[in-house]
């Protein structure tokens, strides 16, 4: 049961590792970088090597910085790259974090990754819950693997519940994959189906998802039922169409048969 965070599952780290390979030597790339092979900045310099051929590491630096700045993605890639080669570990989390700031994932996952390593989850941890509390989703998501990582997922799931109960979707989808997760279905169902009568149209469709995952059709046909007898027909169509999807049209066609659409 696994989605990325758009969809509100459990995700895997990004596969970034083609982005920090050597980089072939040739020109007619947006701001050109340097490689291994002995690369030219973008107007046209000779860039002098890493560490080891000529020493130069400020020089590469400096370029890798104002390709990445100028739009090159993969110069970025590098530049992490050589500041972990070199020892510089702290300016790589701190270029990934501002990279990060600016909605880049990968930067996100990278930074949070190479934070662990230097036993610094507890910051990453601050970071990410601070940057989820102004709204930034993906560090909502790379928060709750985290956690989850780190055998906190009680923390987790409390966290998001009272993230999901003050307005935010993505929270509550978050608490409800870890529920699931960890064999705690029939409560997240029983949590979602007290939200769904607040009007949270969000737990109403989360509830109905579980309820079918687990074998409760049925179930789920009635809650959507009472929501739209309570005035809510987007809520019936929504249904419909998820029950469709689910593989049960007989129960789709009979909550559309309802007439209340």
């Amino acid at each position: 049961m696994s989605r990325d965070e758009s969809g509100g599952r459990l995700r895997r780290p990004p596969d970034i590792s083609h982005r920090t390979a050597a980089l072939p030597d040739g020109a007619g790339r947006r701001g050109e970088i340097p490689t291994a092979g002995g690369g030219r900045t973008s107007d046209g310099r000779r860039l002098a090597e890493p560490p080891g051929e000529t020493g130069r590491t400020e020089e590469a630096i400096a370029a890798y910085r104002h390709a990445a700045e100028t739009g090159n993605t993969d110069a970025g890639w590098r530049l992490v790259e050589l500041f972990q080669r070199v020892g510089r570990t702290e300016e790589a989390i701190i270029w990934l974090r501002t990279r990060a700031e600016t909605g880049d994932i990968d930067a996100l996952w990278k930074a949070v990754e190479l934070l662990q390593e230097s036993d610094r989850a507890e910051e990453a941890i601050t970071w990410l819950r601070t940057r989820a509390e102004i709204g930034d989703t993906h560090a909502l998501g790379r928060l709750t693997v985290l956690l989850y990582q780190l055998d906190r997922t009680e923390e987790a799931i409390t966290w998001l519940r009272t993230r999901a109960e003050a307005g935010h979707p993505d929270a509550l989808a978050h608490a409800v994959d870890l529920m699931y997760e960890t064999g705690r279905a029939q409560e997240a169902i029983t949590w979602l189906r007290a939200r769904a009568e607040t009007g949270d149209v969000h737990a109403l469709v989360w509830a109905v998802l579980l309820l079918c995952e687990t074998g409760h059709v049925d179930r789920a046909v009635l809650v959507h039922l009472s929501a739209a007898e309570l005035g809510r027909p987007d809520v019936l169509a929504q249904a419909i169409g998820l029950l469709r999807r689910l593989g049960h049209p007989d129960e789709a066609e009979r909550l559309r048969r309802c007439g209340i659409t």
